[in-house]
């Protein structure tokens, strides 16, 4: 309430309301004061002319504070619609890396045996086990064919992590405080749970005579040990840890871009009323 009222004094039809406002009471003061010489009839008119004047005043200030609100709120209609356009501008890049990112984020959350879906949606509703493959080369053919799919879906979760970044550094959001807030926790996470570097130089590392990608592979699919709670429980280094916390990180990612797509799609919604 003290942030309108302040916001309201510094505003023009504030402030010339609060000139008026003086005007006023000055006017009112020797409306009501005694006129010393005067005749009770010329001192009765000269009152009469004041008060009706400050009357005027204060009817002035009433309407100059109703055209304020006015301007105000069309002001308010304007922003609102132009920050409504402008994440709605940007959602059209956004959503193309979303689509790219959901289709390798399936491809390092669902076994090659078991990938006979052709609708491509996140899935936050996947298992541990169910990384095992995410070293085998990228099964499709939009990017990086011969590369482990890991390394092309960290390439787009990075495309992604700018992409907001960016969208929280040019847009205000004033209005759509829900978007931002995704937004912010999609990047916070990212880097708070970020394990590329260990996941990802393992790829060239051996371990005798085999890769150290397929002894994780291989311990990732063992369903007869639990890594999470293994991991949860433990304070010792782990070579399974990063993966436990790529897992956390994908069940994260999926929920809050699924979160922004349903907040993009009310913006849609209310552009089109």
């Amino acid at each position: 309430m003290m942030d309108r009222v302040r916001k309201w004094l510094q505003s023009a039809a504030g402030k010339i309301s609060m000139i008026l406002l003086i005007i006023s009471i000055i006017f009112l003061i020797i409306a009501f004061s005694s006129w010393g010489n005067f005749t009770d009839r010329t001192a009765n008119n000269i009152n009469n002319f004041l008060f009706g004047m400050a009357t005027n005043l204060l009817g002035i200030i009433v309407t100059v504070s109703f055209v304020q609100f006015f301007i105000d709120k069309q002001n308010h209609n304007v922003d609102k619609q132009n920050e409504l356009e402008e994440v709605l501008r940007y959602d059209r890049v956004l959503s193309i890396f979303i689509e790219q990112y959901t289709l390798y984020y399936r491809c390092i959350t669902t076994p090659v045996s078991e990938d006979m879906r052709t609708d491509y949606k996140l899935n936050a509703d996947f298992a541990f086990k169910d990384m095992g493959d995410m070293y085998e080369q990228n099964r499709y053919m939009a990017e990086g064919l011969l590369e482990p799919a890991i390394s092309v879906f960290y390439r787009f979760e990075d495309k992604i992590r700018e992409y907001m970044m960016s969208m929280l550094n040019n847009i205000s959001f004033k209005y759509y405080i829900e978007i931002e807030n995704i937004l912010e926790e999609f990047v916070e996470k990212s880097f708070s749970l970020d394990t590329r570097g260990n996941i990802l130089g393992n790829i060239s590392i051996m371990l005798g005579k085999e890769k150290i990608t397929d002894v994780i592979s291989k311990s990732i699919k063992d369903s007869t040990c639990d890594w999470i709670e293994v991991i949860s429980h433990s304070k010792n280094a782990n070579i399974m840890a990063p993966y436990v916390q790529l897992y956390f990180l994908l069940k994260d990612e999926a929920d809050l871009l699924t979160k922004y797509k349903e907040e993009v799609d009310k913006l849609a919604t209310e552009k089109n009323i």
